[in-house]
């Protein structure tokens, strides 16, 4: 069986990537390419595996396809299209919906653009004025400064993600019908870890893969959900 790490941004799947390397390549394709080790898994921009047909033969083609029993990527579960089949599974981390959007806010302040939009006008990352720029900028629309894996990373992106929608078309939006397909989707995942939950999260998905159970956090700090919310809640 092979299992396809849904990668949503600010829920801890760069550093799960991380502890997953001991796997080896041949194991664990990560399509962003990194570590060194990694970049024989390259695959591009695969959020544009819909606009961009050759993506899937060359995953198809890579050598260590054949041995890999993990993949990982800024994919929705579209990817099925490519390399689905009975023998792959999904997997995802959720985080609560307003932090992990406040989280991405803050991330991607690395971009240049994005920050002088954002920041103008303003004393710091975070004031008032900084957060009213930010309500600006999507009511208007703008998509400036953001990169391929971040343009629907304020509206629904872990609900588009998971529904199996095409991240590459910047028109896509959730309704009814398309929660309801995450909520079904989400349902037949392998494994769902909560970012609240971190090192049980990180701790089960080692055991996934028969690896050595001892998970240190590293000080990440996270805020704990309440016990009544519920995994369906966090799509909304």
């Amino acid at each position: 069986m092979k299992i396809g790490f849904v990668h949503i941004p600010r829920t801890g799947g760069t550093y799960l990537e991380a502890v997953l390397e001991k796997m080896g390549p041949k194991r664990f394709i990560n399509f962003f390419g990194t570590p060194e080790a990694q970049i024989q898994n390259k695959v591009g921009l695969i959020e544009n595996i819909e606009k961009d047909k050759s993506m899937c033969q060359r995953i198809k083609s890579n050598p260590n396809w054949e041995t890999c029993e993990l993949f990982s990527g800024h994919f929705s579960i579209n990817i099925d299209n490519c390399v689905g089949g009975n023998d792959v599974k999904y997997m995802t981390i959720l985080r609560e919906p307003i932090q992990r959007v406040t989280s991405f806010v803050k991330k991607v302040t690395t971009s240049r653009r994005f920050n002088q939009i954002l920041s103008e006008n303003s004393n710091k990352v975070g004031d008032e004025i900084f957060w009213k720029n930010f309500e600006n900028y999507i009511k208007s629309g703008n998509k400036d400064g953001l990169m391929s894996h971040e343009r629907h990373g304020f509206s629904n992106y872990m609900t588009k993600a998971i529904a199996g929608l095409d991240l590459s078309n910047d028109d896509i939006v959730v309704d009814e019908n398309v929660l309801d397909m995450a909520k079904k989707n989400l349902d037949n995942m392998v494994y769902v870890g909560l970012f609240e939950d971190y090192g049980k999260t990180v701790t089960d998905i080692l055991k996934l893969f028969n690896l050595e159970s001892k998970f240190n956090d590293g000080g990440l700090k996270v805020s704990k959900l309440p016990k009544w919310v519920k995994l369906h809640m966090l799509l909304r």
